[in-house]
């Protein structure tokens, strides 16, 4: 019974960061051009958004469903050892698996959420010319 109720804790501790990471993705900053007047030169300026801490909450709700695994599986060295045999491997597979998994998941996160908070803190400038400009707002925000 205890270890169905772990896999459905760990389940929604997974879940919600999959919601996060959605709403992420939907929530992120969007580019307009605007104009200074005193440089005549055009910038990119980006809307504040909630997606940086969208993906910072999700890699922590996916750090808390590790740990618990972790703890409950006694780190796999602490405890009672596992006999020999195939329970025994495959619990070692699965242990690097979930770890393999969640340092993709985290890296992912991580880098989405740093490239969208770099679109909001620094300005790309432009110079204004005659001709439309080949960049686009949207075109750097990808």
């Amino acid at each position: 019974m205890a270890s169905t109720f772990l896999i459905i804790i760990v389940f929604v501790l997974e879940l919600i960061p999959f919601g996060l990471g959605i709403g992420a993705e939907k929530r992120r900053a969007r580019g307009e051009y605007v104009m200074d007047n005193t440089t005549y030169y055009q910038y990119c300026r980006y809307t504040s958004d909630i997606a940086t801490r969208l993906a910072v909450g999700a890699l922590l709700f996916l750090l808390t469903s590790q740990v618990l695994i972790l703890a409950s599986t006694h780190y796999l060295c602490c405890g009672n050892a596992l006999k020999p045999g195939a329970a025994r491997a495959f619990a070692v597979i699965f242990f690097i698996l979930t770890w393999a998994t969640f340092f993709i998941a985290a890296i992912c996160y991580l880098a989405g959420a740093v490239q969208n908070a770099n679109h909001i803190h620094y300005l790309s400038y432009f110079p204004v010319t005659d001709k439309p400009s080949l960049f686009h707002c949207a075109q750097l925000s990808t």
